[in-house]
């Protein structure tokens, strides 16, 4: 192999590395989180619970379409832009991330979908959280319970279920897992041209924890003789439940889809418990704003 090669492909992998170390505004540092009580390391359960009901809201697959099947035969694509608010003033958001953040974060979502039998439908894709190392791996399955029909002024009603994973956070381990309810109406313009309101409601369950953490993570406890343990973790302390009622309309031309879709979420109510203790969740209300095209085929 040339050397010129080799010295090249050094510099793109060093490049390459020294990106992936740069944490973005929105990147968590959990360790921030913990404090030393007793000599023992003890972490901010409420506070934690907060930072991963919003984090979820925002990394969370939208469904950003109608209730209607894409068809037997049909296959869709498209990319979103969503910019999401957060409680940036709050206490718990600062702690994490220790930086001042802005009211709004943006997100960028792809997705694929494919109709299956006349009614199903299912799909993938992933979610993007700008300024961030943060992705969500998602998949999601329809079932069209009615389809309406579209001379008359009858809804079509679908059933949804939608996952996601997220990867990237060095610290937060997080699976969602939704169950959403819609209905949509077409209106046809011409041949080539509709368009087509939906409101929904759904269900987002977010299931998080973290990783092993240290609080003193420049500190070497053996070597510089610490007089207890450094370490410690966040656990599960149940579901968080966020409800998130949705509107939006899509409007298809030949094979061009636009979206545009809005959803608001009241802020967490729903405490956790630990060993009996019960851990609030302090999130707030969020608003989401999508933006979408893609293609029908």
């Amino acid at each position: 192999m040339p050397r010129r090669f080799i010295f090249s492909f050094a510099l793109v992998a060093a490049a390459l590395t020294s990106q992936e170390a740069m944490a973005g505004t929105y990147d968590l540092n959990l360790s921030r989180l913990g404090s030393i009580n007793g000599g023992v390391p003890v972490g901010d359960d409420a506070a934690f619970r907060s930072v991963a009901s919003e984090l979820g809201v925002l990394m969370a697959p939208k469904p950003v379409d109608s209730a209607d099947s894409l068809g037997l035969s049909a296959f869709a694509i498209s990319g979103s832009l969503t910019l999401n608010t957060l409680s940036n003033d709050s206490q718990f958001w600062k702690d994490a991330t220790g930086k001042d953040l802005s009211k709004t974060a943006s997100t960028m979502q792809v997705m694929g979908r494919k109709g299956l039998w006349p009614g199903i439908e299912v799909g993938a894709g992933a979610t993007h959280l700008f300024d961030s190392r943060m992705w969500t791996v998602s998949g999601y399955g329809k079932v069209a319970l009615h389809e309406g029909f579209h001379h008359l002024p009858i809804p079509s009603i679908a059933l949804r279920g939608m996952f996601s994973r997220l990867v990237g956070a060095k610290d937060m381990n997080m699976t969602t897992a939704s169950a959403d309810i819609s209905i949509s109406h077409v209106f046809g313009v011409g041949k080539t041209f509709n368009i087509t309101p939906y409101a929904g409601y759904q269900a987002l369950f977010i299931l998080a924890r973290s990783h092993v953490l240290d609080i003193t993570p420049g500190t070497d406890e053996y070597l510089e003789g610490s007089s207890g343990p450094n370490e410690f973790i966040f656990r599960d302390a149940g579901a968080i439940l966020r409800h998130r009622p949705f509107l939006g309309a899509r409007v298809i031309f030949s094979v061009l889809r636009f979206g545009i879709e809005a959803m608001f979420t009241p802020g967490g109510g729903r405490a956790g418990d630990l060993n009996g203790v019960a851990i609030q969740d302090s999130s707030g209300l969020q608003q989401q704003y999508t933006f979408s095209l893609g293609l029908d085929f």
